[in-house]
């Protein structure tokens, strides 16, 4: 869960205009966003191409609607001290499928159908009935398990990276042209103020300030780095976490097979131990 909501806090301090309301559903971008990505949506693919040619403003505005349109992702995660895989859909059903590793261990976490499941660890065998992942209910509000839940699974939605081109760009600024991935792209960097950001969320009351005080954990303002390929796809961004120390690598997320992911269906009931349960099973 911690290398989860790490991924997941980088991503926010990216840019992202969207989150979902503190039961974990939704994640409709609010009025500015929308408006944005619809004024982008005028210019279509055919705009993003050449992004170097267009201003920086506009040119993560055109990115934003292709990859809206993508729909789907597979990520690649790499940092200091983790890297994972993220089959991501974006679009409705949507889904998030990862593997990650942090410090050796490997974590895979899915949220489906508005539901967060960790598969279960080698550690929790013994006590996880022979079941194969455990459920965090984003709705239960009975505890501060219940409010982690939640306040994750609003995090999962906020990778959505045509959201995150909109957000970053007011303040985008062009770095230059470089290869990443193989393909030539343009490289943009964007600074973001942690209240600004949060503001353009759609959140709800408590969650609102837990995501911002998660958020300026790494500071009150992050630098986004984008780079966009000549169709107007984000191809890999990264955060520089001002807190990090100097010489350390950044987040940095990778983008692959656009488009073509699938939705990862949640695990039938049969496979799935509540967290409440589990860690009832713990104590006994």
């Amino acid at each position: 869960m911690r290398a989860l909501r790490t991924l997941a806090v980088a991503c926010l301090a990216a840019g992202v205009l969207t989150a979902c309301s503190s039961s974990g559903s939704g994640g409709s971008t609010d009025a500015k966003g929308g408006a944005a990505t619809a004024a982008a949506s005028t210019e279509g693919a055919g705009a993003a191409k050449g992004g170097s040619k267009l201003a920086p403003k506009d040119a993560l505005l055109a990115s934003a609607v292709v990859m809206e349109k993508a729909g789907s992702a597979k990520l690649a995660i790499t940092g200091d001290s983790e890297k994972g895989s993220v089959d991501y859909v974006w679009k409705d059903p949507a889904s998030f499928l990862m593997t990650t590793t942090e410090e050796g261990k490997e974590v895979t976490a899915l949220f489906a159908g508005g539901q967060m499941y960790i598969a279960a660890t080698p550690e929790m065998a013994a006590v996880a009935q022979g079941k194969k992942w455990v459920s965090l209910d984003g709705t239960d509000d009975s505890g501060e398990d219940g409010n982690e839940a939640a306040s994750i699974a609003a995090m999962t939605q906020v990778l959505n990276p045509g959201i995150q081109l909109a957000a970053a760009a007011p303040t985008a600024t062009l770095v230059g042209t470089e290869t990443v991935a193989g393909q030539s792209t343009t490289h943009y960097r964007s600074e973001i103020k942690a209240e600004d950001l949060v503001a353009k969320m759609k959140l709800q009351g408590a969650l609102r300030d837990q995501v911002l005080t998660e958020i300026k954990k790494d500071g009150a303002t992050v630098t986004a780095e984008l780079w966009i390929n000549d169709k107007g796809e984000l191809v890999q961004q990264s955060v520089i976490d001002p807190s990090a120390e100097a010489g350390s690598k950044p987040e940095t997320v990778t983008y692959s097979a656009l488009g073509t992911v699938k939705a990862t269906p949640a695990p039938s009931a049969d496979e799935v131990l509540k967290l409440s349960d589990l860690m009832q099973q713990a104590q006994q």
